[in-house]
């Protein structure tokens, strides 16, 4: 499935923020990319924040003891 421009736009948005490479993963409904998250005292965190309120949805988890970051984009088919 191709994704969006607005699904795009959030990963590229994501990837300039973090500087590392993104992973993007079809889900039942659109789009969710996830990426590992920076230390909390990191000066990356308001571009990425930014970049994360433009998703649908948004969080972190912690994946096998990586702390991630994750986000949704919805993407309504035709």
């Amino acid at each position: 499935m191709p994704i969006s421009l607005r699904a795009a736009a959030l990963r590229t948005a994501l990837e300039r923020a973090l500087d590392e490479p993104v992973h993007a993963l079809t889900t039942s409904g659109g789009i969710r990319v996830h990426a590992p998250a920076p230390p909390a005292s990191d000066d990356r965190w308001p571009s990425l924040l930014t970049a994360l309120r433009s998703a649908d949805r948004w969080g972190s988890g912690d994946t096998a003891g990586t702390p991630e970051i994750w986000a949704e984009v919805d993407e309504v088919g035709p």
